[in-house]
């Protein structure tokens, strides 16, 4: 049975968008997605309407767990999340300018660790009888210098927020409708 000449076009249609995501975009004709190099995302969307440019501290915090399963020793991630000096302001700033709006850099508060934030439970059982000998964190910080672009697209298409850490692109938002300038 074929298909008439206006459910195929409908099909089609449908695919193409089932294949623009929320970390793609499309610039000069070209998608753009996570990967892509600073300057290639200049050479196909053009200029930004605003950028901003700054340091941004990371800590990765794992939460270890050495268990003994049978007669074996084993070390288990069973959580973790990543603290950013961005989303993480100690209480006592809470009411007070911060370093960045004073012209300095923002820097993470003393090190703690809270249970409450972390998002990845990966605790896998792969066998019904283990004990839990320890627990420990482990941490990772790093350093990553990131970009953020505003591309305003116009009337009746969405402003576009990418961000780039050390020069690859790693997410892209969608905001209100722009404006014609």
């Amino acid at each position: 049975m074929a298909l008439p000449a206006r459910s195929f076009a409908f099909v089609a249609l449908l695919s193409t968008l089932s294949l623009h995501t929320e970390d793609d975009m499309r610039c000069d004709g070209k998608l753009i997605g996570s990967g892509r190099s600073r300057i290639e995302v200049l050479k196909y969307c053009g200029e930004p309407q605003d950028r901003i440019a700054y340091l941004d501290e990371k800590i990765l915090h794992r939460r270890m767990a050495e268990v003994m399963v049978g007669n074996t020793r084993e070390t288990r991630q069973t959580g973790s999340y990543i603290e950013t000096s961005r989303t993480s302001l100690p209480s006592d700033t809470k009411n007070r300018p911060n370093d960045t709006e004073r012209g300095g850099t923002q820097r993470l508060p003393a090190h703690t660790h809270d249970e409450s934030r972390v998002v990845n439970e990966s605790t896998t059982v792969t066998q019904s009888s283990y004990a839990v000998m320890s627990m420990f964190w482990e941490c990772k910080k790093t350093t990553v210098y990131v970009d953020e672009y505003v591309y305003n697209l116009g009337t009746g298409k969405f402003m576009t927020f990418v961000r780039f850490e050390n020069g690859r692109l790693q997410s892209i938002r969608y905001g209100e409708y722009g404006f014609q300038e």
